[in-house]
């Protein structure tokens, strides 16, 4: 079981394309994993209205997996199933 206190994070990015790719290969390799995914768009008007800045990535997507699988899933993410 994947908790707070046992995770740690191996992604974070703003595509969903790279989000659902990194899915699939950890199911593939069947490494259990949670998925988070943050709204920004709030915070990023309130940036943009102070800033002047352009709000291109509204979410940020995130996964953990247990930290006893971080350093394979890991290179899974690098280098698939090639390396």
């Amino acid at each position: 079981m994947i908790t707070p206190m046992n995770r740690e994070q191996i992604l974070c990015t703003n595509t969903q394309e790279d989000f659902f790719e990194a899915q699939q290969a950890l199911s593939r390799e069947q490494i259990a994993f949670r998925t988070e995914v943050r709204d920004n768009a709030q915070r990023m008007l309130q940036r943009q209205d102070v800033l002047g800045l352009r709000a291109q990535y509204p979410r940020e997507y995130r996964i953990y997996v247990h930290r006893q699988d971080a350093e394979l899933a890991r290179h899974i993410l690098q280098y698939g199933n090639n390396g």
